[in-house]
């Protein structure tokens, strides 16, 4: 077994055994206890993109993309995805790490504060790195206002902060923060996937109509074919957008990725549903956990008309032809 897969294993894991779906539940309704983060804390797994020389892990971005899928598949409610790049952003300027719980946003200037709009995971984490005109800020959530508006509906709220935080902390580095976030959403939602698909196959595997199973009917067949391939399409676009060492992600690729996995999203969960039936949406099946996160994610940091757009301006720049654009990419070309 090599260390990628021991490590994306154990993570698997823990992940389940820590965060069951009734976990996940208890949080979206009285949100995040402190032990919960902290359990992530102790695990060492928010650290994993950490160099070794700052006391993480130093693991390339493939092995960090399947703990990122694991996420999405037991749809953790908890920022790890985004804390794993900036508390390693941080360490590389020379900051003091905090044991804090890392969100990541677009934000806007108002007046003389700072607003943003559907923030993931903004009920559960402690910080949030905004990306403004003039760069990206730490800024603390609870300072902002709303924090706590839609807490037991969902995990993404609107933040605002009246004045700018006197705490914030500017990165210095110029990393690409919007294609970093566009790759790790595309994997958490390729893992979300993933989860909708075993889940309506066990489902279509144990449903009995007319005396069989409703996968043996070829309406179903088709469906689940038809889900099937829309899984590992996001699937293979989250790991080409999420390869190599260090932090940075073409961002062509991130943007190819976060396109197709939140075009992906509708078909994905309107088959998952139609497999299921009316259980689906019930709030005592799984299903909608995973779900709900599909079509959340699918609009952090733009949807998939926002990326096709960038992906479509960075074919328009580089003036080759799609086909040699596109091997570029690949890197089959």
């Amino acid at each position: 077994m090599s260390i990628d897969r021991f490590i994306s294993d154990a993570f698997s894991q823990w992940l389940e055994a820590t965060f069951d779906s009734q976990r996940v539940r208890a949080i979206e309704q009285d949100g995040a206890d402190p032990a919960d983060w902290q359990a992530v804390s102790d695990s060492g797994f928010a650290d994993l993109l950490l160099a070794e020389q700052y006391g993480g892990a130093g693991a390339n971005l493939e092995t960090v993309g399947e703990v990122l899928q694991t996420c999405g598949a037991c749809a953790l409610p908890l920022p790890l995805a985004t804390t794993m790049w900036v508390r390693a952003a941080l360490a590389a300027e020379g900051h003091e790490l905090l044991p804090a719980s890392i969100t990541l946003t677009r934000g806007q200037r108002v007046e003389k504060g700072v607003k943003c709009h559907d923030v993931a995971f903004a009920a559960t984490a402690e910080q949030v790195l905004v990306l403004l005109d003039d760069g990206a800020w730490l800024l603390p959530v609870a300072d902002a206002q709303g924090a706590d508006a839609q807490r037991g509906t969902g995990l993404s709220v609107d933040l605002y902060w009246k004045t700018f935080p006197a705490s914030a902390l500017k990165l210095k580095q110029p990393h690409d923060w919007e294609a970093i976030g566009a790759a790790l959403f595309a994997a958490l939602i390729a893992g979300a996937a993933s989860r909708v698909l075993k889940l309506s196959l066990n489902y279509a595997a144990e449903r009995q109509q007319f005396g069989k199973p409703i996968a043996r009917f070829q309406a179903v067949q088709q469906q689940l074919s038809v889900l099937a391939e829309e899984v590992y399409a996001v699937r293979m676009a989250a790991q080409l957008a999420l390869r190599g060492n260090g932090l940075a992600v073409d961002p062509r690729l991130a943007a190819l990725a976060k396109a197709r996995a939140s075009q992906a999203v509708s078909s994905i969960g309107a088959i998952g549903h139609m497999v299921h039936g009316a259980i689906g949406i019930t709030e005592e099946y799984d299903l909608q956990l995973y779900t709900r996160r599909l079509h959340d994610w699918r609009l952090q940091l733009g949807s998939e008309r926002y990326w096709q757009q960038r992906l479509g301006q960075a074919l328009l720049d580089s003036e080759l032809p799609v086909l040699d654009f596109m091997r570029g990419l690949t890197g089959s070309g």
